[in-house]
């Protein structure tokens, strides 16, 4: 009878621990997410991309123009339907600036941060030289598919971003992170195409608290040898 009894007590333990066993490490995930999507040596082959897109913030068509440059410097161009520009991002890597017809505002701080890694060449590659710490903090179910939440911090262990990647592909399929004054931003990817042995969201979906944005990709060209000049912070 006792021995029954330390064993009811000790099973909630035990199955707790059984469950913890079923998940993979952060490094499995990822690592399994970036053969997804072509391996690590195909991707280290992507020097530069340039990508158009059509996107609709709340309802309202606007067309966007995206270059990335390996491994951190980012350009971002939002025009409307006739050429004016309504919204730029730059950063060549360690700074970065918004600009808008209002004028240039340089972007610092945890926002810059996170917005440096995220419009970086496929970010996961430079966790270990950055100093990313990542946990897996169990599984969600996101749109009917099993994923696993991946929570990841900065070196210094501030919040960088929360993703979500497909249990089954592999694929990252939602992020959750703090990119601007609007609160958390969630974004889906979804559509994912083979472009030069890479595969890419063509169908992002992003929300925030005061709007939603689709993004759908037109067109994309790799390596084509874009100058440093282009990501001129000033």
């Amino acid at each position: 009878m006792k021995k029954l009894f330390l064993t009811l007590l000790l099973l909630p333990v035990l199955l707790g621990s059984a469950t913890a066993q079923t998940l993979p490490t952060a490094d499995e995930v990822i690592n399994k997410y970036l053969t997804a999507i072509g391996g690590k040596k195909a991707l280290m082959k992507v020097k530069d991309v340039t990508s158009q897109l059509t996107l609709q913030v709340n309802d309202i068509p606007l067309q966007l123009t995206t270059k990335q440059k390996a491994p951190a410097k980012s350009l971002q161009i939002t025009t409307d339907d006739k050429g004016q520009l309504i919204y730029k991002t730059a950063t060549d890597g360690t700074r970065m600036i918004a600009v808008s017809p209002q004028g240039t505002v340089p972007v610092n701080g945890p926002i810059a941060k996170r917005s440096i890694m995220a419009y970086g060449l496929f970010p996961e590659l430079s966790y270990k030289a950055e100093g990313i710490k990542s946990t897996v903090e169990g599984k969600e179910q996101i749109d009917g598919r099993d994923t696993y939440k991946v929570t990841s911090t900065f070196a210094d262990g501030s919040p960088l971003w929360t993703d979500y990647y497909d249990a089954e592909t592999g694929l990252k399929v939602q992020n959750i992170g703090m990119f601007d004054t609007d609160g958390a931003r969630t974004t889906k990817f979804t559509d994912y195409k083979e472009v030069n042995g890479v595969k890419i969201p063509f169908s992002t979906n992003i929300v925030s608290q005061s709007m939603t944005i689709s993004l759908k990709l037109n067109s994309v060209e790799v390596n084509k040898g874009i100058s440093d000049a282009e990501f001129a912070v000033q």
